[in-house]
C-alpha cells in the first residue's frame, strides 16, 4: 500500500469517448504512484487530430464515467482555452496554479510515450512535471527515438519516488492489457446498429456513457 500520498496525476486525452482503458490507466497510476488523485484533462483542440466530437459531449461522457470515482477529478482547463491544445502550455499553467513544490505527474500511455518527441517543446515538459508512462504487462516495448532516450537517461527513477520532488523525473509503471480503443468504439458504432455495437463493445463503455452516445447519435457518421 502506498503511503505519504502527495501531488497530482495528470491524464490528458480527447476522451472521444472515454472508455474502460482510460480508467484502468488512471487506476494503475494511482496504484503505482503515491498520488492524492488523478486529474482527467479533456483536450480542447488537439493539434495532432483533425476532427473530434464537440467538447461538451466529451466532457459530459467523462462526468458520467467518473461520477462515483472519488480519486478522479475533471480539469477543464484545455476545453476553456481557445486554439490548439498543447500539453506544454497546460503543464506550465498548472505549475503556476499549484506553486513550485507540488508534485505533478503527467501520465502517458505507451503510444504517447513513444510519440513524445513529436510534441511541441517536448523536452521542456520535465521542467514543470514528472512523467510516468505505462507499459502493458507481457508486451515488448519499441525503442524510443535516440534524442528522446538521451534526454531521458538521467531522469529515470521508480514510480514510488516520483512524488518526493515537484518535477523532472521519469518512471515506468505497468497495467494489465486492455483492448479498449476509442478508435475501435467509433468504428464499431458507425458500422453496426446500436444494439449490435454495444454487444461487441461489452465491458468497454460505462453504461451511462453508452446511453449518452445513443441518445445523442454520436459516431454514427464520424470519420475514423
Amino acid at each position: 500500500m502506498l503511503a505519504n500520498k502527495r501531488g497530482l496525476g495528470l491524464l490528458g486525452g480527447t476522451f472521444d469517448p472515454v472508455h474502460a482503458g482510460h480508467l484502468c490507466l488512471a487506476r494503475a497510476a494511482l496504484s503505482a504512484i503515491p498520488l492524492v488523485r488523478v486529474e482527467l484533462i479533456p483536450a480542447g483542440e488537439p493539434w495532432q487530430k483533425s476532427r473530434i466530437s464537440p467538447g461538451i459531449h466529451r466532457l459530459n461522457m467523462l462526468r458520467i464515467a467518473v461520477e462515483y470515482e472519488p480519486l478522479f477529478r475533471i480539469n477543464t482547463s484545455e476545453l476553456c482555452r481557445m486554439g490548439p491544445s498543447y500539453t506544454i502550455e497546460t503543464v506550465k499553467t498548472l505549475r503556476e496554479e499549484v506553486g513550485p513544490t507540488m508534485p505533478l505527474v503527467l501520465i502517458l500511455g505507451i503510444d504517447q510515450w513513444l510519440n513524445l518527441s513529436t510534441w511541441k517543446n517536448w523536452a521542456e515538459l520535465t521542467d514543470y512535471v514528472h512523467i510516468a508512462y505505462c507499459s502493458r504487462e507481457g508486451t515488448v516495448e519499441k525503442p524510443i527515438p535516440d534524442e528522446q532516450a538521451a534526454w531521458a537517461a538521467d531522469k529515470i527513477t521508480s514510480p514510488q519516488l516520483l512524488t518526493q520532488t515537484a518535477a523532472y523525473y521519469i518512471a515506468r509503471f505497468e497495467m494489465a492489457p486492455h483492448r479498449a480503443s476509442a478508435t475501435e468504439v467509433r468504428h464499431t458504432i458507425s458500422k453496426l446498429s446500436y444494439a449490435q455495437a454495444m454487444k461487441t463493445l461489452d465491458g468497454w463503455l460505462h453504461p451511462g456513457v453508452a446511453q449518452y452516445i445513443r441518445s445523442h447519435g454520436l459516431y454514427q457518421t464520424m470519420p475514423h
